[in-house]
């Protein structure tokens, strides 16, 4: 595992100084209310769908060609935006990038600053793809999509401009759950790599998880202790409020719904998995590493201490996000982070 530390250096249940800021000044979330049964039709759901993700700056320091296309799928199409260098014709590499928003929320330009960094370290044509999202459409519609998705663009190489013959598939939270779910499917072996940002990788309830998800699962500093909380609670609930909206209860655990209970692995192919220390996600992430180990495939962890769910989003204001992008970067050219 390659852990990436904090202002804080080697301690660990300490919140990163900016993301302890931003949580002192947002209401707490309590543990009982996070778990509380939810009633769905007490909620603004709109507004739940634009509270979704963060500011993002542009930090790229050349021109980035992009254009909206739609992808062509099985009596539908899927709007998506394609970055690449403006300096060049065609690059070596295509990445596929899947939005978080828990199934239900997010967009192809929610993290499009993020892709247009990637795409300019990589020198890589990255797709962000416009998925459908649930209640609109619950599973497998947006699995259905991605996995769609990473055929057409393998078959339209020429059309948007990249030479490999396989592509790597990225996402975030619920992008990561769609991205591995596309690993796991992968028959034709299009994927070669896959990046799941702090991937939702189990959407069962907690008190029915493998690994029996508890606070005491993560070190905490007492002085952060009820920050922390926030913060996992914060992802806790929407997981509950999304998980009904996504899918029925009797496929909770179903692979490509929860990866954690997959059992066959023969086509998934290298993954990388970014995660954080006060990620909600944290320990289904390392079940599912415990998972691969066991049955002897190509993975690797990279650990960010000190930051939680989401962090991702934050391009321009947390520095680890840069490093985040440079990481999957630098794992597309096939140099420094890579197994």
């Amino acid at each position: 595992m390659i852990i990436r530390s904090t202002a804080y250096g080697e301690k660990w249940g300490l919140l990163d100084p900016k993301v302890l800021e931003r949580t002192k000044n947002k209401p707490a979330l309590s543990d009982q209310s996070a778990m509380a049964r939810i009633d769905l039709s007490t909620i603004d759901f709109q507004n739940v769908r634009d509270d979704m993700g963060s500011p993002n700056k542009d930090l790229t320091n050349s021109q980035i060609s992009e254009r909206s296309i739609l992808i062509q799928c099985q009596n539908r199409y899927i709007p998506a935006i394609v970055c690449r260098p403006a300096s060049v014709h065609c690059t070596p590499n295509a990445c596929l990038y899947l939005h978080g928003g828990g199934f239900i929320g997010g967009n192809s330009s929610t993290l499009l600053n993020q892709c247009r960094l990637i795409a300019e370290q990589a020198n890589c044509t990255v797709i962000s793809l416009d998925y459908r999202l649930a209640p609109e459409t619950p599973f497998p519609g947006a699995l259905h999509d991605s996995c769609e998705a990473v055929e057409w663009i393998v078959s339209h190489q020429k059309y948007l401009g990249f030479d490999n013959s396989q592509i790597f598939v990225a996402g975030d939270s619920a992008g990561g759950n769609l991205a591995v779910g596309c690993g796991l499917l992968d028959e034709k072996h299009y994927i070669k790599q896959i990046i799941s940002i702090y991937g939702a990788l189990d959407l069962q309830k907690i008190s029915q998880t493998l690994y029996q998800w508890d606070y005491s699962l993560y070190e905490m500093n007492e002085k952060h202790k009820n920050f922390i909380h926030t913060r996992l609670n914060k992802i806790m609930y929407i997981t509950n409020l999304m998980r009904p909206l996504y899918i029925d209860k009797s496929l909770v655990t179903d692979p490509l719904v929860s990866p954690v209970y997959a059992q066959d692995f023969k086509n998934l192919p290298i993954i990388t998995l970014i995660e954080a220390e006060f990620d909600y996600f944290l320990p289904s992430n390392k079940y599912f590493a415990g998972l691969l180990q066991k049955c002897g495939k190509e993975y690797q962890e990279i650990l960010y201490k000190g930051l939680d769910h989401g962090f991702f989003d934050r391009l321009g204001y947390l520095e680890q996000t840069k490093e985040t992008c440079l990481d999957i970067a630098q794992i597309i050219r096939g140099k420094g982070t890579k197994i």
